[in-house]
């Protein structure tokens, strides 16, 4: 070990000895040579430009054009990676605004009054319970509005504005456990209550027993509710639980209508309900 390292030692005098010499003494066209492709190796940017051109004074033309042509290579690959960047910017904004244009048409056939808002922040100890909106009372959003998301070119309740600031709200979702509506199930129109169980499912409750709820149901808000419009998609049955025996209803679970991870936009329905109504919601959360 200690020979290896006495080896090293003199090889870093060597070579330190040696580089002093080439840039003390005169050397010829050669040495010149090999020094400017040793500082082209280490440190290539210091030959950019005209003002640089001492450096490679006295060296064959064709040792020049080599320098000049890999300077040319890298200022192409810079290039190249500014341009990959800018389409891939650019192929983000023609899918934004395609999405944009097919909501902005949807929301034209629908039959409440609204606009859009965009959904500005999402919390990962609170995803299925609540988001942040761009809009607030500067701009009407008015608490306990209706917030729909679009999914496959359908409408879908997201959930309801919870808490208005004077540039963005706050929006409790449907999903979240402290949340629920008063539903119509499909096709009886038989209403029961949604609520939200933390999750990226909700549940059907307070079924009669002796309905005949199926997998595939489509739910819908109810006239009967107070909090929501009748009739905007809430989601399907995707599974019937059987009757407890100390129950006189049943429960099932329901996929959402919309799925609020892929939320970026929102459309906000006005919602102005007199504080008494509010009172009487009831069951509605």
């Amino acid at each position: 070990m200690s020979r290896e390292k006495d080896a090293a030692n003199y090889a870093v005098v060597f070579f330190a000895v040696l580089s002093v010499l080439l840039l003390i003494f005169p050397a010829s066209k050669t040495a010149h040579t090999a020094r400017i492709v040793a500082s082209y190796s280490l440190y290539p940017s210091l030959h950019y430009g005209a003002r640089y051109g001492h450096f490679v004074r006295n060296v064959p033309a064709n040792f020049v054009a080599l320098l000049e042509t890999d300077q040319e290579n890298r200022a192409l690959r810079n290039k190249v990676k500014e341009l990959e960047v800018k389409l891939l910017e650019a192929s983000a904004s023609v899918s934004e605004n395609e999405r944009l244009a097919k909501e902005l048409k949807l929301s034209r056939s629908l039959p409440w009054a609204g606009s859009w808002a965009r959904v500005v922040n999402k919390t990962p100890a609170d995803w299925y319970g609540s988001f942040f909106i761009n809009k607030g009372s500067d701009d009407g959003v008015g608490v306990n509005d209706t917030v729909l998301g679009m999914q496959d070119g359908r409408p879908g309740l997201a959930g309801r504005v919870f808490e208005v600031y004077p540039e963005f709200s706050k929006v409790l979702l449907l999903t979240n456990a402290a949340a629920s509506a008063v539903c119509a199930i499909a096709p009886s129109g038989l209403e029961a209550l949604v609520e939200g169980k933390g999750t990226w499912l909700l549940k059907v409750n307070y079924v009669p027993e002796q309905s005949e709820l199926a997998v595939g149901a489509e739910i819908t808000t109810a006239p009967g509710g107070l909090l929501f419009p009748a009739g905007v998609p809430v989601g399907k049955v995707t599974k019937v639980y059987p009757r407890e025996s100390f129950m006189n209803f049943i429960t099932a679970d329901v996929t959402p209508a919309v799925d609020v991870n892929t939320l970026s936009e929102v459309f906000v329905v006005r919602r102005r309900l007199r504080p008494e109504l509010m009172a009487e919601a009831g069951a509605e959360r």
